[in-house]
């Protein structure tokens, strides 16, 4: 049975009448998660309705093990969307489509690829209202209500008895030790995390793990929607404002901190505004830090995934290699600190 097929006889079943699937088209992206474009017409008495969708479809392997599966993703979405999060209306879970849980959200028009987002002379406009529109929506994210909503219990968060900051270096040194590879620039940082760990948030709240250019919808009028959840967990929120700001997420434009678009502090202060609590430079410095490193162990993970024969990908093998850049902007980090 063809997806095409499988789709229109579940959602057939679900609506109880005629349903039409057309148009759909795989696109790029996405290293857990097929994705789909689609138009869905459904038929209800004299009315017809359209909607312009696309499908997320569930694959085997996870970059990271507390990755969420979809409908904890989709969960997460929807707490998102009810609270004024710009994001894609989460319009349904299909709890199996050819024995994998997929979702359904609404489509949404822009550019996610970050590379063209910071470069693209048609996107300048929107460059300049991108730190204020995402320091607002990350406002809005670490709002959320975790409990009344569900996403305390739902999601991952630190073990017992940890900071967040104790848990992403326990998860870090468990990665290598997997891996089984020698990376001392790795462990240096290490070392000097654990050194240096500031004081635990006054709260946990809803993180989004990838809030970053790259994981956003983009117009030629500015942000129209955050993507990608899967890495969503309960956490300190000065990893979500710091990710952005590592040197991989600024695709080439180097000099401007936050995403190549911008320095860090018209986001900083748009969270600010909308009633957040920036952090110190010198917790700034310290999450970038460790921004570097998990994500320096993240692309040893994709490779290992090639490696294993887990899963053969030759992007995923290239991954393994972009390891080093990130250790050598964490130790160009702490070299800053020596005096």
């Amino acid at each position: 049975m063809t997806l095409q097929t499988a789709l229109r006889a579940a959602l057939a079943e679900l609506y109880d009448t005629d349903v039409q699937v057309s148009g759909l088209q795989q696109l790029a992206g996405g290293a857990s998660k097929e994705i789909w474009r689609l138009d869905l017409t459904i038929a209800t008495g004299m009315q017809t309705v359209y909607h312009g969708l696309v499908l997320l479809r569930q694959l085997g392997g996870k970059i990271k093990a507390d990755a969420l599966d979809l409908p904890e993703e989709y969960q997460t979405l929807c707490a998102a969307y009810a609270a004024g999060v710009p994001s894609p209306h989460p319009f349904l879970l299909i709890p199996e489509l050819l024995g994998k849980p997929a979702v359904l959200v609404e489509r949404i028009e822009g550019e996610s690829i970050g590379r063209r987002i910071v470069r693209e002379p048609a996107l300048a406009a929107a460059r300049a209202r991108l730190p204020g529109e995402l320091g607002s929506a990350l406002a809005a994210i670490h709002r959320i209500d975790i409990d009344a909503t569900g996403l305390r219990e739902a999601l991952p968060g630190p073990a017992y008895g940890q900071t967040p900051v104790q848990t992403a270096l326990a998860q870090i040194a468990a990665d290598l030790d997997r891996i089984g590879e020698a990376h001392p620039a790795i462990e240096i940082c290490l070392r000097w995390l654990h050194q240096n760990e500031p004081p635990p948030p006054p709260r946990l709240t809803l993180i989004h793990g990838d809030f970053r250019i790259g994981n956003m919808m983009v117009t030629q009028h500015g942000l129209t929607g955050v993507l990608d959840w899967e890495f969503a967990h309960i956490g300190d929120p000065n990893e979500d404002l710091t990710w952005p700001l590592i040197r991989e997420w600024r695709f080439g434009v180097d000099h401007l901190h936050f995403g190549g678009i911008a320095g860090h502090e018209p986001f900083f202060e748009a969270y600010a505004a909308a009633g957040g609590t920036p952090p110190s430079p010198q917790v700034t410095l310290f999450w970038e830090v460790l921004s570097n490193i998990r994500w320096a162990t993240g692309c040893l993970n994709q490779a290992e995934r090639h490696l294993s024969g887990q899963e053969p990908n030759l992007e995923f093998a290239s991954l393994g290699r972009r390891c080093a850049e990130m250790e050598l902007e964490a130790l160009r980090l702490i070299s800053s600190t020596i005096t």
